[in-house]
């Protein structure tokens, strides 16, 4: 089920797209802290979005069927311009990064599947922790329901075929 929602997260995400019609997001990965590692792993490009499911406590809900409450974090990984200053020639170009993070937060609205209720948005955190990368998190929560270990009923169709019997 957790592959099939990461599958289903990327696939939204891929919707996103700037003000020329092209996809925002250039590279796609589940969380592994990538940001803290860039000499010793392969390099990925900019911007990158990095899917982080935090721990999930299940409900037994009956016939097989858990739910709980789902955190997701959205890492957008951009490169760090630091040019922001409010007299910096470059400044609106500098917090392009923050536009990428809007358009994400529309492109999720009303983010919903079979499997899970919509999403709604909880927590935005800017993480300025790198030297040539930011880290913008956007964290959001819904509700999910895992059937997967419901068994699966199949309807028979029961012919009865009545012998008559001789008695002697």
């Amino acid at each position: 089920m957790i592959k099939q929602l990461y599958l289903d997260i990327k696939t939204r995400l891929q919707s996103v797209v700037d003000a020329d019609g092209n996809r925002v997001f250039r590279h796609f990965d589940m969380w592994n802290r990538q940001p803290q590692f860039t000499q010793e792993q392969t390099g990925f490009d900019f911007p990158a979005i990095f899917v982080e499911f935090t721990p999930m406590v299940w409900s037994t809900l009956g016939n097989r069927v858990q739910e709980c409450e789902l955190n997701v974090r959205l890492h957008i990984v951009t490169e760090w311009h630091a040019d922001t200053a409010d007299y910096s020639p470059t400044e609106q170009r500098a917090l392009e990064f923050l536009d990428i993070a809007d358009r994400m937060v529309c492109a999720l609205q009303n983010f919903a599947t079979p499997y899970m209720n919509s999403w709604m948005r909880s927590r935005s955190i800017i993480d300025h922790d790198h030297d040539t990368l930011v880290n913008n998190i956007e964290e959001y929560r819904c509700n999910l329901r895992d059937t997967g270990a419901v068994k699966k009923r199949v309807p028979v169709q029961a012919q009865f075929k009545l012998i008559e019997s001789k008695t002697l």
